[in-house]
């Protein structure tokens, strides 16, 4: 059964970018500001339209950003501070996609885990595009929808590094892409509905054909 559920205000999800295939080195452009925290607390604050290249030496992570280097330890998180009505987001070298959120980088298997960590909603809109294509039938999306809300707050647990990855192991996440409206329209238009099973959330498989 459809059933509405209460989702919490501002509910994030966090996504472990696997999509970005991440081993040594980070390109990425900051669209909006954002605050650079270390390991041991050290913090930069970071100005809109900024280039940022991030390397792992020795299990180490090093910043560079306008002439600035920076010894960033085993961990460095990159915080959105909000200005106005600007959606800070990231936007990473080669891929297409808008990310917005806070990424946090550690070290996993001495390589580069990244994990987004933003919106649920948003997080959908990313989500549905890619799982169907914008081009559907908008009741086809909002049906997509349902599933992507209903899995997404299935997988979520706080005591995990985090929730979902961004490939066809959970549900594929490009970031986001502002010509796709359809697919906006669907997520919005569905937000908090969800599929049960005596009174437990199913877990929404769904597959192409």
């Amino acid at each position: 059964s459809a059933l509405a559920a209460k989702t919490p205000d501002r509910a994030e999800i966090r996504v472990s970018l696997r999509r970005l295939n991440l081993t040594d080195t980070v390109w990425m452009t900051l669209e909006g500001r954002y605050l650079a925290r270390c390991a041991d607390g050290t913090e930069l604050l970071l100005p809109a339209d900024t280039n940022v290249t991030i390397f792992l030496r020795s299990g180490k992570f090093v910043l560079f950003s306008g002439g600035v280097s920076l010894s960033a330890g085993k961990k460095l998180t990159f915080l959105r501070q909000q200005e106005g009505n600007t959606v800070p987001g990231i936007r990473f070298n080669l891929q297409q996609g808008f990310y917005p959120g806070d990424l946090s980088l550690s070290v996993k298997d001495g390589a580069i885990q990244a994990v987004l960590s933003l919106p649920l909603e948003t997080y959908l809109q990313g989500v549905v595009p890619y799982e169907m294509s914008d081009s559907f039938p908008l009741e086809a999306l909002k049906a997509q929808a349902v599933c992507a809300w209903t899995y997404a707050l299935s997988k979520m647990n706080p005591d995990a590094d985090y929730d979902v990855v961004d490939t066809t192991n959970d549900q594929v996440f490009k970031g986001l892409n502002p010509e796709y409206k359809n697919t906006a329209l669907a997520v919005t238009g569905t937000e908090g509905l969800v599929l049960t099973y005596k009174d437990k959330l199913i877990t929404a498989w769904d597959s192409a054909s």
